[in-house]
């Protein structure tokens, strides 16, 4: 299976959060730029996000505008028609995201058009609503995504070499149980948060779906901005 090197990076409090008070306490904005510099040496040309981080990130949770009466689409892969040589993955297997454009601009990184991953039971009327924006979108199964085939697929028909994968946590385990993860990158900030119930680096919420622990060989550590940590991992 030809697929992109994939690295999951992410910034964490001491405790382990992936989001909450932390990302607002301490040198916050020393820590942001670690992380966006650090970024920028995996040399990716695509970053993939969850749904909710979508919303929450880019769309502001704007519900899709559709049509009532669509029209009818095959389920096969569109790419649309763009300049940039760069993306963010939206992971949204029923199609929910509102999006308003078919590109984002994130922090100081070039600007990414829109690739939406979905499974083929989500609805006409958002393939059509996908297309009307000229938002790129590739099918990743029937009921269920596979992830290799998304990978597989970003790899063949957008050319993507290196996959930033940045959650959420249900996202870093799917990437995980499918043993597709090459490398785990973490920036430590110096910060312990005990907000409740937030996401951990890897979330598993299936509890029939387990896995046996899996260890990583230590990269790399080095100490960044804002007292923080840089700790990259590569399987063993």
């Amino acid at each position: 299976m030809a697929k992109p090197y994939i690295v999951v990076h992410m910034t964490m409090s001491i405790n382990g959060n992936i989001t909450g008070p932390y990302h607002s306490t301490g040198d916050a904005e020393a820590i942001s730029k670690a992380y966006d510099r650090t970024d920028q040496t995996f040399n990716s040309n695509a970053l993939l996000l969850g749904r909710r981080t979508i919303e929450e990130a880019f769309t502001n949770f704007h519900e899709p505008e559709l049509n009532d009466n669509p029209k009818k689409y095959d389920r096969t892969d569109f790419r649309a028609d763009t300049n940039l040589d760069r993306y963010v993955v939206s992971i949204d297997p029923s199609g929910k995201a509102g999006w308003q454009k078919n590109s984002i601009q994130y922090s100081t990184r070039p600007e990414m058009h829109v690739i939406q991953v979905l499974t083929e039971q989500v609805s006409d009327a958002y393939l059509e609503y996908l297309r009307d924006l000229n938002i790129s979108y590739i099918f990743g199964g029937e009921e269920r995504l596979d992830l290799s085939l998304v990978a597989e697929k970003l790899n063949e028909q957008f050319d993507v070499e290196t996959l930033t994968v940045s959650g959420g946590g249900s996202i870093n385990w799917s990437f995980f149980k499918e043993e597709l993860i090459d490398e785990v990158s973490i920036i430590l900030a110096p910060v312990v948060d005990d907000h409740l119930n937030r996401p951990a680096l890897f979330d598993n919420n299936d509890e029939n779906n387990s896995r046996v622990p899996e260890a990583f060989h230590l990269k790399n550590a080095e100490r960044v901005e804002g007292d923080g940590l840089w700790l990259q991992y590569t399987k063993k």
